[in-house]
């Protein structure tokens, strides 16, 4: 059993070097030994050593309590790779509670992002009772920071401000680790506006407290920052996940990619609605200092460049043809633009870069000089985990993996190398390095960039050759032996060529082949202008070629004549209009609408085309008395069937249909006009016979 005397600090009183540094061995040679063994060694004696749980915790507070420096480089990683360790093994360990996890985010969050989201989602994931404790923290403290402006305005002093910090920072770190837990995501929905409101509430009190004791700025920056971040982090959650994107761990003012199978659309409308609405509540109305007085957007912006994010979304997920993001993008812009210049509240955290040695190497080569002297310590650092690994075989590893240690430690302590060094010998000697001559001489050469670059122009002169510098008509050509290594002899010949004899051109057809297609191309080539086809379409659609000039011309225009979609379908697109006009808006929701879908299908017509119709339907003057015209009927009767048809006809003869005469009246009425009726043309009739006869004899 492995037996961790208890952590105390480098600066402890009462404690020399000498001391430390033997504490210290003892610290990693049981550490490295633990991570040696075996996974069901190594989980069992994690599980039952209780000075190791002491020790990580001590070495975690003096972590957390002293910041600005790691307490020792090789403790920390060690611990890290442990965690890294336990995770696969064993994620519900006790080492892995809510209170060692909370500290373990904090004290790695900052550093290694990435690993510290595994760790974090293997623990959460096979662990349910892990899983409601880290919600019931996070609840508790999101309510914590939402009560702290007027807790503070109590009391503004160093104490108060140092705990608020620690509060937002515990905070920070476990949303910054939590962002792909999708229960988190969807349990702390309204956090984007617990944290405005906090942050605009500290505003006053932060630059009240400033204005007390100077001292005091580094702690409101610190605190104004860890809130921004944790807004970053629920951006990344709601905005930027759902993309496929995520901030960069390297470069907070990047994204990477990150794999997500959520519908962008959706989330866009929705992103573009609360990104609009925090600036338009933001009470941006006029320039103010970021980190200072400035709201919270402002912050995101200038701390995390959500402008060129959102452009970089536009580009590669929408081609650049996005208009709600390339708004967004330009809402952002002006916000960036009210910004008068960031607070001086950070200047004390910010690092200086630190100048060239005597200027006379640039950074660059600099870190070729140095590359033996980094990568030594490197592989050292990885043989003292690992030392029955060759030097050459850690130095190969290195290399495939851009000389990341804790990379190289995973993959050696998982068996998953890459392909390119798996097959190597893992004995393999390490390349004998640079002598101290050399590396003298090279940094002597450095101390003059243009003597450099002399030489190297003049050693590109001395081996150039008069080939290169040649110019000639038959360069490359297929007889250039400068160029080819070989020359196809056969085509090669002294003198005139010899063609044969008579009979042999006789034989040869290749001239008239070619004849023939110059002939060809002759034909074709016949019509110097372009073909005139004005006439073309008189006779087309089987119109006979007997008509005269006016019929065909008739025929061209009947033919060239083509209907209105909004004159053929102008009853249904009135009736539609004045039902929804917002079925005929210029945006996204209207044409995605399902009732859009229907009319384009039932009138045939574009979204463009529809939404002319309207804009021209609003400007037109008959527009009253087109709907005059479609309002007395709204096309909604039924056919009318044949036998209500005929049902309606027999009763219209049964109206007009007069009553009959009484006998009496038309016995009056005959008599009255008998001359109209049978014989009363019987005496003329007569006299045409007699006429017929002839006259009576004699």
């Amino acid at each position: 059993m492995l037996s961790f005397i208890p952590f105390i600090p480098h600066d402890t009183k009462g404690v020399n070097e000498a001391v430390w540094q033997t504490a210290r061995r003892s610290w990693l040679t049981n550490l490295t030994e633990l991570l040696n063994m075996q996974d069901a060694v190594f989980v069992k004696q994690v599980s039952s050593n209780t000075t190791l749980a002491t020790f990580i915790d001590q070495v975690f507070n003096e972590q957390m309590d002293n910041d600005t420096a790691p307490v020792d480089t090789l403790l920390i990683k060690y611990i890290f790779l442990l965690y890294a360790r336990l995770s696969s093994l064993a994620p519900t360990h006790d080492l892995l509670n809510i209170q060692r996890l909370c500290s373990f985010v904090i004290v790695y969050g900052y550093s290694n992002i990435s690993q510290v989201r595994r760790i974090v989602a293997n623990a959460v994931n096979e662990s349910e009772s892990l899983e409601q404790n880290l919600l019931a923290t996070m609840g508790m403290l999101i309510d914590s920071i939402q009560s702290m402006p007027n807790s503070l305005k109590n009391s503004i002093t160093a104490e108060t401000l140092d705990r608020a910090y620690v509060l937002v920072r515990v905070l920070d770190s476990l949303l910054s680790s939590t962002v792909q837990l999708t229960f988190i995501k969807s349990s702390f929905d309204t956090l984007d506006q617990v944290l405005i409101d906090c942050y605009r509430d500290l505003i006053p009190t932060l630059k009240k407290a400033v204005e007390c004791d100077e001292s005091n700025k580094t702690r409101a920056y610190l605190i104004k920052l860890s809130l921004v971040s944790s807004f970053n982090s629920y951006a990344d959650m709601h905005f930027f996940t759902p993309f496929g994107y995520i901030t960069s761990p390297e470069d907070h003012h990047q994204l990477e990619k990150y794999e997500t199978t959520a519908s962008t659309d959706s989330v866009l409308d929705w992103m573009s609605e609360k990104i609009l609405g925090y600036i338009e509540h933001s009470g941006l109305e006029s320039t103010c200092a970021a980190f200072e007085d400035g709201p919270v957007i402002m912050d995101w912006e200038v701390e995390y460049n959500i402008t060129e994010k959102l452009d970089y979304i536009n580009k590669t997920s929408f081609s650049g043809e996005d208009e709600r993001i390339e708004f967004l993008k330009l809402s952002m812009e002006q916000v960036r633009d009210s910004n008068n210049g960031t607070s001086d509240w950070g200047s004390a955290l910010k690092t200086r870069a630190k100048p060239a040695i005597n200027g006379k190497a640039s950074a660059k080569d600099k870190s070729v000089v140095f590359e033996n002297v980094e990568r030594t310590s490197k592989i050292s650092q990885i043989h003292d985990l690992f030392p029955d690994f060759g030097d050459g075989f850690i130095e190969a590893c290195l290399e495939a993996n851009n000389d990341d240690v804790e990379v190289v430690i995973m993959q050696f302590l998982e068996e998953n190398l890459p392909a390119s060094v798996a097959g190597l010998d893992r004995s393999m000697e390490r390349k004998p390095l640079k002598s101290a001559t050399e590396t003298v001489a090279q940094l002597a050469h450095l101390e003059g960039d243009a003597a450099a670059k002399d030489a190297q122009i003049q050693q590109a002169i001395e081996h150039e050759s008069v080939l290169s510098s040649r110019r000639n008509v038959y360069d490359n050509d297929e007889f250039d032996i400068f160029t080819h290594r070989t020359v196809d002899t056969s085509k090669v010949y002294t003198g005139k060529k010899d063609k044969g004899n008579a009979d042999s051109l006789l034989d040869d057809k290749s001239f008239i082949q070619s004849e023939k297609k110059n002939v060809l191309q002759r034909v074709v080539d016949m019509y110097d202008d372009d073909y005139d086809d004005t006439y073309d379409e008189i006779n087309d659609a089987g119109a006979p070629s007997t008509l005269d000039g006016d019929s065909a011309v008739d025929i061209v225009k009947k033919k060239q004549e083509l209907l209105d979609p909004g004159i053929q379908n102008e009853s249904l697109l009135v009736h539609s209009f004045t039902e929804n006009p917002e079925l005929f808006g210029r945006n996204g929701t209207a044409r995605k609408s399902t009732k859009r879908a229907e009319l384009r299908k039932r009138t045939e017509m574009t979204d463009e085309q529809l939404e002319g119709w309207a804009i021209m339907f609003n400007r037109n003057p008959r527009k009253d008395r087109i709907l005059d015209k479609y309002m007395l009927f709204d096309g909604n009767q039924t056919k009318v069937t044949d036998e209500v048809t005929q049902a309606q006809k027999q009763a219209l003869k049964k109206e007009n249909k007069k009553p009959p005469i009484s006998e009496a009246k038309d016995r009056s009425y005959k008599d009255k006009n008998k001359a109209r009726f049978g014989n009363h043309n019987r005496k003329a009739n007569r006299d045409k016979k007699v006429a017929k006869a002839g006259p009576p004899p004699s």
